[in-house]
């Protein structure tokens, strides 16, 4: 990486509903509940690799890019480091290099732990020391609000609407308007 591109925040990005659309357009994987950000963190069933790679596989590979998205990675990338924290157990970068979006992103990391994504993602970030990140699940944007100190974005879909939220989750339209925020572009904030 070089030394321009390092000194840029991170933001981190959630993969499936941010960067991959759900199936028919509708993203019914979002929880509308929140977790305790002081209990232990839930253990997620583990599966062999080889299992999961093939079940990720059959439920993502035929699933295009959200609409604008290779534009919003473009402008994204001239003002952040970008990198891929999914809570997927399996890489998304074959599906990126298959749709032309893997030059984009300086990093991927997908979730090899035994915890359930809101908590992966947590600690992740906290890794990284991540500046910002940008998810669609409540569940997450709210338990990073409380438990972190990265700026969260969260992208509207309606099912994670009319829920309330830490007053530090930002709601974005989609990864576009997060990219004209961040570039001063946007009219809106």
């Amino acid at each position: 990486m070089s030394p321009e591109r390092a000194g840029l925040p991170l933001l981190t990005l959630d993969f499936d509903g941010v960067i991959c659309r759900p199936p028919f357009g509708r993203n019914v994987g979002i929880h509308r509940t929140f977790l305790d950000p002081a209990a232990p963190p839930p253990e997620a069933t583990q599966y062999p690799r080889w299992l999961n790679d093939a079940l990720d596989h059959l439920r993502f590979d035929l699933r295009g890019p959200m609409p604008g998205v290779a534009e919003a990675l473009r402008a994204l990338r001239e003002v952040r480091r970008l990198t891929i924290v999914t809570g997927r157990r399996s890489s998304p970068r074959s599906w990126l290099r298959w749709h032309g979006l893997e030059g984009f992103v300086d990093g991927i990391v997908v979730n090899d732990t035994a915890l359930k994504s809101p908590h992966f993602k947590l600690r992740t970030l906290g890794a990284l020391h991540a500046d910002e990140h940008i998810d669609d699940d409540p569940r997450t944007a709210q338990l990073l609000a409380q438990a972190s100190s990265t700026r969260v974005y969260l992208c509207d879909w309606p099912r994670n609407r009319e829920l309330h939220y830490d007053p530090r989750v930002e709601r974005v339209a989609d990864l576009r308007a997060l990219a004209e925020r961040l570039n001063g572009t946007s009219t809106a904030h």
